[in-house]
């Protein structure tokens, strides 16, 4: 999204960074990129601050369409596996290898869950100490696979479209 914003800056296309807000937003977006390039084509200094000013904007409003909170510019960094696989799989049109990383990132995980509580389970009878560890793996095991369900029913939370 930042290397849009830029982009929009250095063509003066508004279409490249407007779709990354919602309907909501556009209206103020809009007011802030003409104020921003009215600066920006100044050069130099401005050039730096107008820039930094309107991606900061563009990112708050984009932040604001996803109903997230705003915590300010931070510096690019390396994508998380997961999101690196989902960015190559629309560049290269294979989803294969970022589903295999979710399922073995998804049996790891329930796995590791599932075998606390099985191992919990067997010494649950032996005293009231290792009766409420059997309970805290067992609610750890189902209230992990049953927010994990939820979380795959329920989908994405951003808003725009299906």
């Amino acid at each position: 999204m930042a290397k849009d914003a830029k982009e929009a800056l250095k063509t003066g296309d508004f279409n490249k960074i407007v779709i990354w807000v919602g309907e909501e937003q556009e209206e103020e977006l809009n007011a802030k990129f003409k104020q921003t390039l009215a600066v920006y084509n100044k050069g130099g200094d401005a050039r730096k601050l107008a820039t930094d000013y309107f991606m900061e904007t563009a990112i708050r409003l984009h932040r604001e369409a996803e109903g997230m909170p705003f915590t300010g510019l931070k510096p690019a960094s390396p994508n998380p596996p997961d999101i690196a696989e989902a960015e190559k799989a629309l560049e290269t049109g294979d989803i294969g290898p970022l589903q295999l990383l979710l399922k073995e990132e998804l049996e790891k995980e329930t796995s590791k869950w599932f075998q606390k509580a099985l191992e919990a389970k067997k010494n649950k009878d032996k005293s009231v100490e290792a009766g409420r560890q059997w309970v805290d793996s067992y609610v750890k095991y189902i209230v992990f696979t049953h927010k994990l369900y939820q979380k795959i029913q329920a989908g994405p939370p951003h808003g725009v479209g299906e």
